[in-house]
């Protein structure tokens, strides 16, 4: 240190910088200098230092070991600080390298094993972290594309394949490998054809086409196409196996919460459901779940709470990263989601309710609801008539004589 100075002018920066480590460390810091002629040691034992912790951290296998090591992991060894010195400068230099190398290593191990136990946020997020410390990981990109996908963010995945091709030309003058390629040309398939699907169901003028008896029955026509169905997933809340899609890949979050029965696959064989969800899906991210004891979530869980449900919709959010979300209520819906805007408003961007109530019964100061003897027959009804197509006089009289839609109501 200091090899460009005279002797006399190095021993005064070095009385400086001892003076300023004394006061640095505290005033119990006399044992730790240990002097002997004309040099000078600093005792360092019993102190806890953040790069060896790191590397204790790091050497381990445990998820959330890795997780507490890039805490500790906050960039670059003494980022912003040199001393012009050039043996500092080439120790610092590969001490960097050593530990950015390390935590490469550790965000590896976390993308695989949130790919592997299909954790996508935090597979998302290592991903990411990764990607920043080395961008010509082709893999990488590859794992993010897919994990893109599995949350039905399309357009994501494209773009980030866009940012691979951008990134290898503009730093190799190379093109993507054909496995990255192949992932692409496979998502970008998936991604047009249910939209494709309805054009080509579209491009079919009525004018063209007699009706046929299907038709004028009012059931469903063999050549209608339905949506390519979303992958489901689940995500564990009480240990209650919710189950959850996602389609679209717009800036906006938007959560629908269905009424009392729902299923995610059924609801895709719906030509008018499943027309309103491709239009939630062409402007927003639209998530979607079942609520636990209905559809394709855990059955024989008792009769869930308000406040269980609003947990089940928040651990889904949780799992598809989504920090701030508007909440669309249907009918039952409704409450949830007044309650969990009540109850987290930091993550709720809008409120928007469809057909629900405050209460479902009805009480002196909320007489339109329907009262306790109302709702016993209600269900009565819904038990006799179980299997049965569905009497839409009262839910949606415009169907009442849609066989199509009565079945549908029916099977789900």
């Amino acid at each position: 240190m200091w090899g460009g100075n005279s002797q006399t002018q190095a021993r005064m920066n070095l009385r400086q910088a001892l003076s300023a480590i004394r006061k640095g460390m505290g005033a119990s810091d006399g044992e730790r200098f240990l002097s002997d002629g004309d040099s000078i040691t600093l005792n360092l034992d019993d102190l806890d230092f953040d790069v060896a912790r790191f590397e204790s951290l790091a050497a381990g296998s445990d998820p959330e070991q890795l997780e507490q090591a890039l805490v500790v992991y906050r960039g670059d060894l003494l980022d912003g600080f040199g001393l012009k010195e050039e043996p500092f400068e080439d120790w610092l230099r590969v001490e960097r390298e050593r530990l950015t190398a390390i935590a490469t290593i550790v965000l590896e191990k976390l993308v695989a094993h949130y790919s592997a136990t299909n954790d996508l946020p935090s597979c998302l997020r290592a991903a990411v972290r990764l990607l920043a410390l080395e961008p010509l990981r082709e893999d990488i990109h590859r794992a993010l594309m897919r994990t893109y996908a599995a949350q039905g963010r399309f357009n994501l995945a494209l773009k980030q394949y866009e940012r691979c091709r951008d990134v290898l030309q503009l730093q190799l003058r190379l093109q993507p490998e054909p496995e990255t390629r192949q992932l692409y040309d496979d998502l970008r398939t998936r991604r047009v054809t249910p939209q494709a699907a309805t054009r080509i169901a579209a491009s079919v003028s009525p004018s063209q086409t007699p009706p046929t008896s299907a038709a004028r029955t009012g059931e469903r026509p063999a050549s209608r196409a339905e949506p390519m169905r979303p992958a489901t997933h689940y995500v564990k809340s009480a240990g209650i196996n919710i189950a959850y899609q996602v389609t679209g890949d717009g800036p906006v979050d938007l959560i629908y919460v269905p009424g009392w029965v729902s299923n995610l696959d059924l609801a895709w064989s719906s030509p008018r459901l499943a027309h309103m969800l491709q239009r939630l899906g062409s402007f927003a991210r639209l998530i979607r779940m079942d609520k636990r004891g209905t559809g394709l979530s855990d059955r024989n869980v008792g009769l869930p709470t308000l406040e269980e449900r609003m947990e089940d919709m928040r651990a889904v959010l949780d799992a598809v990263g989504s920090k701030r979300t508007v909440l669309f209520g249907s009918s039952e819906g409704g409450p949830m989601c007044m309650l969990f805007a009540a109850t987290y408003p930091e993550r709720t961007a809008a409120v928007v309710l469809n057909g629900t109530y405050a209460s479902g019964r009805w009480s002196p100061d909320y007489p339109w609801a329907r009262t306790s003897e109302q709702v016993e027959e209600d269900l009565t009804a819904v038990e006799r008539q179980w299997g049965e197509p569905a009497d839409m006089s009262n839910a949606a009289p415009s169907l009442m004589n849609d066989s199509f839609e009565r079945e549908w109501f029916r099977v789900s």
